[in-house]
């Protein structure tokens, strides 16, 4: 990601930064941190004009793999339901999450989280269809949050590394 951002191609990419690993605040009023976010995203418009410090998009990424029932129940917990809290992008009405395919496809992935999602009866915020990006790598979901709270959106996308180099 930080790779195709330094390329600065698109008019957006130039005011858009990337950074490692950070703690974020849920709330403006929260005076630690409480949650680590996997990739913070900053917009230098935002910062400028309304002095927000706190990250503008925040990505969390999972491994997963269609045949691993803990590895997506982590997705789930660690991943869906963080957003979901409010511990990440608490001030959002939009999140994203990244699903490193360990084997499988995005496919057999969300139909995986979906079934870990019914079995804790949480049919009406499966994975389904991306109203985005329509690709097969790509899905949505909506999640409720403790009132008074607007649901949170999440745009998933799949994809499979490449293998390490010798």
């Amino acid at each position: 990601m930080t790779t195709v951002l330094g390329k600065r191609t698109t008019k957006w990419s130039k005011k858009m930064g990337v950074l490692p690993g950070a703690e974020s605040r849920s709330s403006p009023e929260m005076l630690k941190p409480d949650g680590r976010t996997d990739l913070p995203i900053f917009f230098s418009d935002i910062l400028e004009k309304y002095n927000e410090h706190d990250p503008h998009a925040v990505v969390e990424c999972k491994r997963v793999a269609g045949n691993r029932a803990d590895l997506c129940r982590e997705y789930v917990v660690e991943g869906i339901d963080r957003f979901k809290a409010g511990k990440y992008a608490g001030n959002h009405a939009v999140g994203f999450m990244v699903g490193y395919l360990l084997s499988g496809n995005a496919g057999s992935a969300a139909a995986c989280v979906n079934a870990h999602l019914a079995r804790k009866r949480r049919q009406s915020e499966h994975l389904g269809r991306c109203v985005v990006a329509r690709r097969p790598w790509a899905r949505s979901s909506r999640h409720p949050r403790p009132a008074p709270t607007d649901p949170i959106a999440l745009h998933h996308a799949f994809f499979r590394l490449p293998p390490a180099a010798p």
